[in-house]
């Protein structure tokens, strides 16, 4: 499974925690200047958003969905992004303000999601055995994340916190994903925001059923980082993304190195396509009482199962605006 596939299929929760989590964020920075550590986000000073606002453009992909004499946006984002794409094109500015609500995945505005993330990462600690606790240790290490960490909270949060470490060493970080920015955007217009799915959905994509199910987790993980064609399908996914090439990531199954075993497969049906009907319920509920910019991961809208597709199917029309 590749690690952006991680970051994808397992939602917004962990960027929201990786993003509200204050002491987190201090003790990686503490560490920051070391050069073998990932690096930090730079700060949104007035140069780097002037240096995005010069370099805007509409990136990712967007819908038009229309019923009942309403519009609505659906728009394929991207969890995890580059400084310079801290400001939105044209199109997508022009579509958001057209919109009553923004609607993401999960609110991470909603202090019952933090407190529950923060729940998570604070728990008791899952065992793991002996011998992959010392891996995820020593690839924790290698990461500049604080080892204290890992003597609390879910072992498998743990290992998707190295799949951010490893997206910040490719220069993409959480508060530059699509997320962050439309969210950014859509509280200085006070625009109001809701969230699709709840946290109990989003953290049983995130969180192992049992302890089997972690330790499995936690040793792809590690795996992955090991493997050359993680970083390459990274940044193919990433690239995709950002040059609006919705061909190339309807193949994604074909050249994400990720869906080679029946684990590896059932995984994806069941954290994708499995979510897929739920949002698009939840999105048609939205729609029926204001215009909605419905913002979910991109590799939510490919295939016959893909939100554009369900959502056609209940008798919206859908026309791709890039």
């Amino acid at each position: 499974m590749s690690l952006f596939n991680w970051l994808q299929q397992r939602g917004l929760c962990l960027v929201a925690a990786f993003m509200c989590s204050g002491v987190h964020a201090s003790l990686i920075v503490a560490t920051a200047d070391l050069p073998s550590c990932p690096p930090q986000p730079p700060f949104p000073d007035r140069e780097l958003r002037l240096n995005a606002q010069r370099q805007a453009t509409d990136r990712g992909f967007l819908w038009l969905i229309s019923r009942d004499g309403r519009d609505s946006y659906l728009y394929g984002t991207i969890h995890a992004g580059r400084p310079e794409w801290f400001a939105l094109g044209p199109k997508l500015e022009s579509s958001l303000f057209r919109s009553g609500v923004l609607a993401l995945e999960i609110d991470a505005t909603d202090p019952a999601v933090l407190t529950e993330l923060r729940r998570v990462s604070s728990g008791a600690a899952r065992p793991l055995p002996a011998d992959l606790m010392h891996s995820l240790r020593k690839a924790w290490v290698a990461e500049c994340l604080p080892p204290a960490d890992l003597d609390l909270g879910a072992a498998e949060y743990h290992a998707t916190r190295l799949a951010v470490a490893q997206a910040q060493r490719a220069g993409l970080f959480p508060m530059y994903g699509a997320e962050a920015v439309l969210l950014l955007y859509s509280l200085r217009a006070e625009r109001p925001v809701v969230g699709l799915e709840s946290v109990d959905t989003q953290l049983s994509a995130l969180l192992a059923r049992n302890d089997e199910e972690a330790a499995a987790m936690v040793r792809e993980m590690l795996a992955e980082l090991q493997r050359p064609q993680a970083a390459r399908s990274l940044e193919r996914l990433a690239h995709a993304w950002a040059s609006n090439d919705l061909r190339d990531l309807e193949k994604y199954p074909e050249w994400c190195d990720c869906l080679n075993t029946a684990t590896e497969r059932e995984t994806y049906d069941r954290l994708v396509d499995g979510r897929n009907p739920g949002l698009a319920d939840a999105i048609d509920k939205l729609h029926a009482g204001a215009s909605v910019f419905a913002a979910v991961g991109a590799l939510h809208m490919v295939g016959k199962q893909g939100l554009p597709a369900l959502l056609q199917a209940k008798g919206f029309k859908v026309q791709r605006v890039f």
